[in-house]
C-alpha cells in the first residue's frame, strides 16, 4: 500500500467548511482505480490539527489520479481554510496485522531506523503486531517506511481508547519493547480520534 499523510491546521471557526472541502475531495478520490481508503483524524493534543491519511495501492494509481481531471482540487482550496505543518508525505506499507470491528482511536508513532536495521525492525514490528492482536479490542495496524528516508510509520486502529492502554500496560508489551533493535530513534507519538472514513465507492 501507498500512504499520503499530511497534517492541517484548521482555521478557527471553520472547522466544519474544512471537513466539508475535504469529504469532496475523497468523493472525487472514491471511485478512482486504486483507491483504498482515506482518513480523517483529530489530533487529541490540538482541536484544530488534523491528520489526513489517503491510502492507495501503490503510488502509480495516485499519480494517475493526480494526473486525471479530477486530480487538481488543491487548486480550489478557499484562502485561509487550514495550513499544512510539515511532515512526511510518503510511505510504503511493509507489515499489517488484522483485527476486527470498526475503530475510532488511532495512535501514530513515528521513528528513525539505522539503514542496518530493517531486517531486525520488521522482525520486532511483526512481534508487536502480534500481541496487539491478542490483547483485542484492535481494527488494524500497519507499519509504513517512508519515501526516501529511513524512518518508520506505525499506525494502529483500536475500537477505543482503553485498548491502546490495556496494552501499553500489559507486562507482556513491556517486555518484548526490550527487543526494539539498537539506534531506533522514536520522533513523535501522536493520538486521534477519526472523525471521517471514505472507503472506495462501491
Amino acid at each position: 500500500m501507498f500512504l499520503l499523510n499530511e497534517m492541517l491546521v484548521v482555521s478557527r471557526g471553520r472547522r466544519q467548511e474544512a471537513m466539508e472541502r475535504l469529504a469532496w475531495i475523497h468523493g472525487l478520490m472514491a471511485s478512482k482505480p486504486g483507491f483504498r481508503r482515506a482518513i480523517v483524524a483529530r489530533y487529541l493534543g490540538d482541536e484544530q490539527k488534523h491528520a489526513v491519511l489517503r491510502v492507495w495501492n501503490d503510488e502509480g494509481a495516485h499519480q494517475r489520479f493526480r494526473e486525471g481531471p479530477d486530480g487538481n482540487y488543491g487548486r480550489s482550496r478557499p484562502p485561509g481554510l487550514y495550513t499544512n505543518e510539515q511532515v512526511v508525505p510518503q510511505w510504503e506499507s511493509i507489515v499489517e496485522a488484522r483485527g476486527s470491528g470498526e475503530g475510532s482511536y488511532l495512535v501514530m508513532v513515528h521513528q528513525e531506523v539505522p539503514e542496518a536495521s530493517w531486517e531486525a525492525w520488521l522482525a520486532y514490528q511483526k512481534r508487536l503486531h502480534e500481541l496487539r492482536q491478542a490483547q483485542g479490542g484492535l481494527h488494524g495496524v500497519w507499519t509504513f517506511r517512508a519515501k526516501g528516508r529511513s524512518e518508520s510509520l506505525s499506525i494502529a486502529r483500536y475500537h477505543a481508547r482503553g485498548a491502546h492502554q490495556r496494552l501499553v500496560d500489559s507486562a507482556e508489551f513491556l517486555k518484548a519493547m526490550e527487543g526494539e533493535p539498537e539506534g531506533v530513534k522514536r520522533l513523535s507519538v501522536q493520538q486521534f480520534e477519526v472523525v471521517s472514513d471514505t472507503p472506495p465507492a462501491s
